[in-house]
């Protein structure tokens, strides 16, 4: 929501100045697509939807547009899951615990944002 349109969500921009459109295909990295696949098969499996996913990722606020379209629909996915209870915030922090200790993730990293494009 914005102060001169007080109901504007993140995703309303229709009519905003938004400069050049990279239209370039960029392929996808090995995270995006394996969530892309786990949205896809908790959609086609009913265990949420669409609408529930664009009302989760609208609800980032701020955050929308400073995520690239994979983390802003993970974190939705995320969102959604937590909500309908398949997890809690709990064992989702102990899991990514394990993951990073497996795989040697560093614990702390911040949130992934946009770069500004230098023109």
């Amino acid at each position: 929501m914005s102060a001169t349109h007080p109901k504007k969500r993140a995703a309303d921009i229709g009519g905003d100045n938004a400069g050049a459109v990279d239209t370039a295909d960029h392929g996808m990295k090995f995270w995006e697509r394996q969530a892309n696949a786990l949205r896809t098969a908790l959609r086609r499996n009913g265990l949420m939807s669409v609408d529930e996913l664009r009302r989760a990722a609208e609800d980032l606020g701020d955050r929308y547009a400073k995520l690239e379209y994979f983390e802003r629909t993970t974190f939705a996915l995320r969102t959604v899951l937590l909500e309908k209870g398949y997890f809690t915030e709990e064992s989702l922090t102990a899991k990514m615990a394990e993951v990073r200790k497996r795989f040697d993730v560093p614990r702390k990293k911040e949130l992934p944002v946009k770069k500004k494009v230098k023109r």
